[in-house]
């Protein structure tokens, strides 16, 4: 899953955003949200305080209650977070050395009066390599495409006739084996249980007195056996 989030006090150029956005990513089939936010507020700032993986954000530089750079500044060094790719776009392209000179690692800085559909589709599609989405785990449950980044996944186990792909906020199907994911996958998903693979690059711990796993992301789940503790506690190790 990608998280675009778009702000730009243009209701009309924000739904333009959006529109090519959708256009693009429907052609990637994969998974995918738009946030819309229309100002530097109260709204954008409870996003930061639970952000999703995965995000791209594209920002309109000049805003009521701020600017594009101020977001940047708060995303960048606020919170820290040097790795969502970030997108300016503005009718005043005259800034471009302005905004690099903030040293804020923005992917790219596009003008309104440029084809911005040419230009998003570009940057998007360098935000899919920066984010790894290459690594994925694609999959078909319910007539439904689905399309995972596998460093999301923290299990995978198997569910009465299915298996369930279990990431922090998410647990998707499909029709899949254990087998047969086990051989595509990376040698770090390893078998933790009978019917299930932990993410080993996901894990923090493991409580062996209560056969608790702790993963990265706050997700704890009762996901091994002391039957495979002797592999567990290999990994690595070769």
């Amino acid at each position: 899953m990608i998280n675009f989030i778009v702000v730009d006090d243009n209701n009309i150029h924000r739904k333009k955003v959006n529109n090519i956005i959708i256009s693009i990513m429907m052609n990637n089939k994969i998974g995918f949200e738009v946030e819309e936010f229309s100002d530097f507020d109260a709204n954008l700032l409870n996003y930061f305080k639970n952000p999703k993986p995965n995000s791209v954000y594209i920002l309109d530089l000049e805003l009521p209650s701020g600017d594009g750079i101020d977001i940047a500044r708060k995303i960048r060094n606020e919170y820290n977070d040097w790795l969502s790719p970030i997108i300016i776009i503005t009718a005043h392209t005259s800034l471009y050395y302005q905004v690099y000179k903030q040293r804020l690692q923005i992917l790219d800085f596009i003008g309104k009066s440029d084809n911005i559909e040419k230009n998003l589709s570009e940057n998007i599609a360098i935000c899919l390599r920066m984010l790894n989405m290459d690594s994925v785990y694609k999959f078909t449950y319910k007539n439904t495409d689905y399309t995972i980044p596998i460093n999301n996944i923290d299990y995978i186990q198997r569910d009465d006739r299915r298996i369930k792909v279990v990431c922090k906020n998410d647990i998707y199907y499909t029709i899949d084996t254990i087998n047969s994911i086990k051989d595509k996958f990376p040698k770090y998903f390893i078998i933790s249980l009978k019917g299930t693979l932990i993410n080993m690059n996901n894990v923090v711990k493991i409580d062996w007195n209560i056969n608790k796993v702790y993963f990265k992301d706050g997700l704890a789940e009762f996901v091994v056996s002391k039957s495979h503790k002797k592999e567990i506690d290999n990994y690595g190790k070769n």
